[in-house]
């Protein structure tokens, strides 16, 4: 493809996977996303905020300024592997209400357009149908809230037997779940993350088909799932091109042409494509983005 892939899409980074020690540090985290949201080379992002009300306070404005487009909310720094969306229990789902109200507040304080949500477990094996029940409680809930903000919120599929081991799961048990709420529920979608496919053992084609009705937004990334013993096995996040991963120019490429198939890269309607990445080991924040962006041209070269 000759064009320019901006011309297609919204380009986007992902926050607290570039600077992944501000999961623990709330004045780092306040520090880089003020800067990082006034990143000149994209259209749009994905953030989170500290739990910190001061820090909160000095972030909204910048980023309701920043001139970005559907800036979204990621729940990153909620528990999800301890308490799960699907749980069948009274108190933990009243808990797990409160902690995401709070991530509600904030995301209608940045003016975020989009909330990313996963399931958690119990795995599929392990799963009850009131555990199935219970996310899908949880789900009418969480768009009741959003929606006098107009924000939608975007189911994010991960594996069910390889890292985490979630609940949701398959790309088609996700539009099942989207499907079954509708007509009540009108502002629930999917971000499809690419880097989660190999290890749910579904393909980019029928995912991204699977979910093409559905889909809201997408993350480029990377995982590795052959080596059990690599450090970075599973759900980890190293940059595309990542010496043992499963994707890189080749599979960016395939994936470019099937959303252009779909119109999810579109001139007239752009969608949001976003890059979830740490940093390459022994490099710099700006020194990833930049191999990362070059490898999206280049690909897109080849579509």
């Amino acid at each position: 493809m000759r064009d320019d892939i901006r011309e297609f899409a919204r380009i986007g980074l992902v926050h607290h996977m570039l600077y992944p020690a501000c999961m623990d540090d709330a004045r780092l985290h306040t520090e880089t996303l003020a800067e990082f949201a006034t990143r000149d080379d994209i259209e749009t992002f994905d953030c989170c905020l500290p739990f910190d009300r001061e820090a909160e306070k000095r972030l909204a404005p910048i980023i309701r300024d920043a001139g970005k487009t559907d800036v979204t909310f990621a729940t990153h720094l909620f528990p999800l592997r301890k308490l799960s969306f699907c749980s069948t229990s009274d108190s933990e789902q009243g808990l797990a209400r409160l902690v995401v109200e709070e991530m509600i507040r904030q995301a209608a304080a940045i003016g975020a357009t989009g909330f990313i949500f996963a399931s958690g477990g119990p795995s599929p094996d392990l799963a009850a149908v009131d555990n199935e029940q219970a996310f899908a409680e949880f789900a009418r809930w969480l768009c009741g809230r959003l929606a006098p903000h107009g924000i939608t919120a975007q189911l994010e599929p991960f594996d069910t037997d390889v890292d985490k081991c979630f609940l949701y799961g398959s790309t088609s048990k996700c539009v099942q779940l989207i499907e079954s709420l509708r007509p009540e529920v009108d502002n629930l979608g999917i971000e499809l993350d690419v880097a989660h496919l190999p290890l749910m053992g579904e393909s980019f084609e029928s995912a991204i088909r699977t979910c093409a009705p559905h889909l809201k937004r997408v993350h480029l990334g990377n995982c590795v799932l052959r080596d059990t013993t690599h450090p970075r096995y599973g759900d980890t996040h190293p940059p595309v091109g990542f010496p043992g991963g499963e994707i890189d120019v080749p599979e960016i490429a395939e994936i470019l042409a099937l959303l252009l198939d779909i119109d999810f890269l579109d001139r007239t309607a752009r969608g949001n494509l976003v890059i979830e990445m740490t940093p390459w080991p022994g490099k710099t924040v700006e020194e990833t983005v930049a191999d990362n962006f070059a490898r999206l041209e280049e690909a897109w070269r080849r579509v």
